[in-house]
């Protein structure tokens, strides 16, 4: 299954997981300069031929500062000590490709011929495809582990959102769901715990990617924020019984936006933002009658009800500390 498009919020998620990423970029450059001084000498590990030339004598290690972090390399040396590898000069000035790179290949695949460029900057010379491809299949192993690792940590603010991308899959594209979830330690501290594929969001679905969570190690979160999906608020009600939701506001703002048309949306976005950002839940349903009574004098009895019944899964944010509110009001930082 290969992606065709950029994914750059789920990309920068992973790039600020120094954990995960050091891991990849580590394997990764580690695999090109073996790939690198084999070239050189013209002949692998072992290997008898009338072309080597030279002879492996060991390694030496070497530090290279990434976004990614700190990562350790262990550089190959021949005997005549005639090897010098470009790699870390060129690094500096392809990093940013390269980690992006990596998000990509690591989301859902991405091209030979895109990856290819980006090594042929770090090394100096044209790269094979099957040589683009040993590389890749390198990572399979860390990223399975990457996916089914333990999570051991507590995240009492959960945040799932899935989004449609286009895929090449059996020679035709199609539309494919990514789920993710993010868990925020009591420190702010922002993980990727997880992600899933599927054909389409149902119920299903939803639930085999939260009890797969489960089954690694998460904790009922105390929050979660996600979209009104009729599917993914039943899984969450199933597998989190406990757990306080709250209704991403920005998917709500649009809801009531669409409820509304553009004929009154002017004076009547305003008054729901008004409730959303108000300062505590007294003061939200304070605001929240004002409006209610402002859409009745519209005419606009239907919407008045649908705030009423839907307004307090809106506003459950209110009940988090002040400083924490901000970004967990809706799951735009997916």
């Amino acid at each position: 299954m290969k992606c065709n498009i950029t994914m750059p919020e789920i990309q920068t998620a992973l790039i600020n997981d120094h954990h995960f990423l050091s891991e990849i970029v580590q394997q990764f450059l580690q695999k090109l300069l073996e790939k690198e001084f084999t070239s050189y000498i013209g002949a692998d590990r072992y290997d008898r031929s009338s072309e080597r030339r030279g002879y492996r004598n060991g390694h030496y290690e070497r530090q290279l500062k990434t976004r990614a972090g700190s990562i350790e390399l262990t550089i190959p040396r021949d005997r005549e000590g005639s090897f010098r590898t470009e790699l870390f000069e060129r690094y500096q000035r392809s990093e940013k490709a390269l980690v992006l790179t990596l998000a990509k290949m690591y989301i859902n695949g991405v091209s030979t011929r895109k990856v290819s460029k980006v090594v042929e900057e770090l090394c100096g010379h044209e790269i094979s495809k099957s040589h683009v491809s040993d590389l890749s299949k390198q990572l399979d192993a860390g990223l399975r582990q990457w996916r089914s690792r333990r999570l051991e940590r507590k995240y009492p603010y959960l945040m799932i959102d899935a989004t449609y991308q286009k895929v090449r899959e059996g020679g035709r594209v199609a539309s494919v769901a990514v789920y993710v979830a993010i868990g925020i330690t009591e420190k702010g501290q922002r993980e990727i715990l997880g992600c899933y594929t599927a054909k389409s969001e149902n119920a299903t679905e939803w639930k085999e990617f939260l009890k797969s969570l489960k089954e690694r190690g998460l904790e009922t979160p105390t929050y979660i924020v996600s979209d009104n999906h009729e599917g993914l608020r039943q899984a969450i009600i199933e597998e989190f019984t406990t757990s306080l939701w709250q209704r991403c506001q920005v998917h709500y703002m649009r809801n009531f936006s669409d409820k509304l048309g553009k004929r009154h949306a002017e004076d009547m976005i305003p008054l729901l933002r008004d409730v959303l950002h108000a300062s505590d839940t007294k003061s939200a349903h304070a605001l929240k009658n004002v409006l209610i009574e402002r859409l009745s004098e519209k005419k606009l009895e239907h919407v008045a009800t649908w705030i009423e019944e839907t307004i307090d899964d809106a506003i459950n944010v209110l009940n988090l500390p002040c400083h924490h509110r901000k970004r967990m009001r809706s799951t735009n930082m997916l």
